[in-house]
């Protein structure tokens, strides 16, 4: 077998530095960088690139799970969300109702489809494990009557 030839500078390591603006997190803005940042604090997660659709009667509710209550919703996977089935009287959901006018239209009732929870939505073994997390959770919902998008 024929020896390859090395390309010039081959096997040896510059010792030339990029000029500063180029080194990494020198530059302020790239690409859509900043549109990535601009919803809230680093959490230390990928951002991501596209955000979810949003349906105009979706709402979000905040339950406070960082003392391990249970959410006390009982849901199953529809698709790319999670369909209510019914909402346990007692725990965190049902307090949640509870602090709300009987006909708000943020009262989670069974039909209704979870559809993001912290930034999570589109797949349903994420969105579970989202609602079992210990902390503050942002749950979005989309009412029973009108399909997710």
């Amino acid at each position: 077998a024929a020896a390859r030839p090395e390309a010039p500078g081959a096997g040896r390591r510059s010792s030339r530095r990029p000029p500063p603006a180029a080194q990494m997190g020198a530059v302020s803005t790239c690409c859509s960088c900043d549109d990535d940042l601009s919803n809230g604090a680093d959490d230390g997660r990928k951002p991501r690139r596209q955000a979810r659709r949003r349906h105009p009667n979706e709402f979000t509710i905040i339950i406070d799970r960082r003392n391990g209550d249970g959410l006390g919703i009982d849901a199953y996977p529809d698709g790319e969300c999670l369909l209510i089935k019914s909402v346990t009287p007692g725990k965190l959901v049902e307090r949640w109702n509870q602090s709300l006018a009987p006909n708000s239209r943020e009262v989670v009732r069974p039909g209704m489809r979870l559809v993001e929870v912290n930034g999570r939505y589109n797949n349903t073994v994420q969105l579970i494990a989202a609602c079992r997390e210990n902390e503050v959770l942002h749950v979005t919902l989309v009412p029973e009557s009108l399909d997710p998008v």
